[in-house]
């Protein structure tokens, strides 16, 4: 190889599929391993290889306040041994946990059979599973009893010289709690300093939100006619109007009749669940929502196991919403069944769809210092 120039080298490796052959590659020699170290090229090589999930972390606990271990579940075709990221390095074993949020290679969990909207601050951790690393987080100086923890979102920290890596060292935690005297707030946690005193600089006014629900990169909230995303790539909050479902929207808002969750194409979807009719929503590239789909529920799901015509005439329930599914059970009957997102066809409820999996990466960059002088 060594007919190939610098410039030629780097153009041949940046080519190279996966994360885990550019390793492969960098074992080939030791001026294969200074080109694919240097900082400029494997930025280059980020900007162009999507980083590879090696599995995804599940828990089936649904509520249960006790639960084994989180489960690892290799993606396919799998690129690493399932063991190494087994999470028995952390305090009290893997048992003890809970997955809460993903970011790239890290995983917040907290202490199994913590339960939101508690009086209290969860035991809390964040870990590198790969790398056996984990830190702490420690609660906020001033948490007292008025505050209600909410949700946990694992934020992308400062982008770094190699591609943006979100590591052990930079990460940061946005924390959303409920004071029971002024609504909801939040604070920020980044590692190396504290937890955020003023939210202003972080979010707007969380007076009056209401959790719509939350796609791999995106939480969505919303406040009167408006939708609020915040970004977990940057910690960010934008905003956009929503779609015109009903002319009653305001009164209907915070009552469990609106949700979002992201299709099978990884695009957000609004849906509605309002007198026996599913409507689903997507936003345009212009920012505007428009009625993708509908379907009656009585009609879709006639032909299901169990399926009775008079459970239509109760409100439907959202039991749980996944990445291009919806679970229903009509109010206060025990019966379940799915809707697909894309084809708005009735299923019955597998096992699978009650889990909330965490998509856990490779790290990035991969560690080839040691070999640099090989």
């Amino acid at each position: 190889m060594d007919v190939f120039n610098d410039d030629a080298l780097r153009l041949v490796l940046e080519r190279v599929d996966s994360h885990v052959s550019l390793v492969r590659a960098a074992a080939v020699c030791r001026r294969w391993r200074r080109a694919i170290a240097d900082a400029a090229f494997l930025r280059r090589y980020r900007s162009l290889h999507a980083p590879p999930v090696a599995g995804y972390y599940r828990d089936s606990s649904c509520g249960h306040r006790f639960s084994d271990a989180p489960v690892f579940d290799l993606s396919s075709p799998p690129v690493v041994d399932a063991r190494h990221f087994s999470l028995d390095f952390l305090p009290g074993g893997a048992a003890s946990w809970t997955p809460r949020s993903c970011r790239g290679s890290l995983l917040l969990l907290w202490q199994a059979g913590f339960q939101d909207f508690l009086q209290e601050f969860p035991d809390m951790v964040v870990c590198e599973p790969l790398t056996r690393r984990y830190r702490r987080i420690p609660p906020p100086t001033d948490f007292n009893d008025c505050w209600q923890c909410y949700e946990f979102c694992l934020i992308d920290g400062k982008v770094d010289e190699v591609g943006g890596r979100t590591s052990l060292p930079n990460f940061r935690v946005l924390c959303m709690f409920c004071d029971r005297y002024s609504g909801l707030h939040a604070v920020m946690y980044t590692v190396g300093s504290s937890w955020s005193k003023n939210t202003d600089h972080i979010a707007p006014s969380f007076k009056r939100l209401h959790l719509m629900g939350h796609g791999p990169d995106c939480w969505y909230f919303t406040r009167g006619r408006a939708l609020i995303i915040l970004d977990g790539s940057t910690g960010d909050f934008s905003s956009s109007d929503l779609p015109p479902l009903l002319e009653d929207w305001d009164s209907h808002a915070s009552d469990s009749d609106f949700f979002i969750t992201n299709g099978q194409d990884g695009k957000p979807r609004i849906f509605t669940v309002f007198d026996g009719t599913m409507k689903v929503f997507v936003m345009l590239e212009g920012g505007e929502w428009v009625l993708e789909k509908r379907v009656l529920l009585s009609e879709a799901t006639r032909g299901l196991p169990g399926y009775k015509p008079s459970f239509f005439n109760l409100p439907q329930y959202v039991f749980m919403v996944g990445v291009g599914y919806v679970i229903l059970s009509p109010h206060k009957e025990a019966w379940i069944f799915s809707i697909n997102l894309e084809t708005m066809e009735a299923a019955p409820v597998v096992e699978s769809m009650a889990w909330t999996v965490y998509g856990c990466e490779l790290p990035w960059p991969p560690t080839l210092h040691a070999c640099l002088d090989g």
